[in-house]
């Protein structure tokens, strides 16, 4: 988890630092819960989001998602070694109910409804996108085929369709859609992590690798073939994005370099739709990642090191939003 030889002076157990003032922070979830990183954010050798030599790595799947009303939280549960989608109270407090058992869950959504879990295992040596329903938790359908690496499934509004990305190696992915009646599937695009824009079907926002690494944020319109850049700066990367309730805002996870630690690590930032105002929320020294809205958009869910007694130790957290 260090990024640097300085990280070690790091004070996890801050919940905020000075440039975050006027902003709540609530802790959802406890040390007991076992929130997984999956993958943490790390030193890396890749020059993702890094440069002059100070890289940071991370995995940019979706990690957290909430119900429909905005009463419950999902997170992956690392166990023992296992990691299970579990779901909570999206107050603080009160027990988790285990929704997969299975032994090595990597990313995983809801659909629009609440009704269907989709997720990433790494099951027989490769990544595949699974179904499972979000109450009973119990029959689960395959959806990848063969030995492709599928991650990131979004499940559309009329349940129809689910929209992945498929990795070919370091930096290449690609989106794909597969259509639930007919069994096709189809190629679109490069691109990782979609994101569906509920009020078109045809729009999906998605994160692309340029040919130095660095990750951007990008708009595709699947049917006129039109794609538009929204966000992207020089030795900087942004990845996994979430559009707001409202259709205005992205939420995005990028790189930061803490002013007092001089350190690169993840924070969260929001910027408008048509690419402007970006906007930094969190400037924690420990990483915040992959973060979701509250169905109002008025708040905010992410999985953060703050708070916590070392690093490497994630909870989910929620903050308000203003803007």
């Amino acid at each position: 988890m260090a990024l640097t030889a300085n990280s070690a002076k790091i004070d996890y157990s801050l919940v905020s630092v000075p440039e975050e003032g006027g902003i709540k922070f609530e802790r959802i979830t406890e040390d007991a819960d076992a929130v997984s990183s999956v993958f943490p954010a790390k030193k890396s050798i890749f020059k993702f989001g890094g440069s002059k030599g100070n890289k940071v790595d991370w995995w940019v799947n979706p990690q957290i998602a909430i119900t429909p009303d905005g009463k419950r939280l999902a997170y992956i549960n690392n166990k023992n070694g296992t990691t299970n989608v579990m779901v909570k109270d999206a107050r603080r407090g009160g027990s988790s109910v285990q929704r997969t058992f299975r032994t090595n869950v990597r990313d995983f959504t809801l659909s629009p409804d609440g009704s269907t879990i989709c997720f990433t295992e790494w099951r027989s040596g490769h990544y595949g996108i699974y179904l499972v329903d979000a109450v009973q938790g119990n029959v689960v359908r395959q959806v990848s085929n063969g030995t492709d690496n599928d991650f990131a499934g979004q499940i559309t509004k009329d349940n129809n369709h689910i929209y992945f990305h498929r990795g070919e190696g370091y930096g290449a992915y690609s989106l794909w859609s597969w259509d639930r009646k007919n069994n096709l599937f189809s190629n679109y695009s490069r691109g990782m992590t979609p994101v569906l824009d509920p009020r078109n079907p045809d729009v999906v926002y998605c994160a692309r690798f340029t040919d130095k690494n660095e990750s951007e944020i990008w708009r595709l319109n699947l049917n006129t073939g039109v794609e538009e850049l929204i966000l992207g700066l020089p030795e900087r990367s942004f990845t996994t994005p979430q559009l707001s309730p409202n259709g205005q805002w992205l939420l995005v996870t990028g790189t930061s370099r803490s002013e007092k630690h001089k350190d690169l690590n993840t924070d969260i930032f929001v910027v408008r739709t048509d690419g402007t105002q970006l906007t930094q929320l969190t400037f924690h020294p420990g990483n915040d990642l992959s973060a979701i809205w509250a169905p109002d958009g008025k708040s905010i869910y992410f999985v953060s090191e703050r708070g916590t007694a070392k690093k490497g130790l994630y909870n989910v957290w929620q903050m308000d939003f203003n803007l």
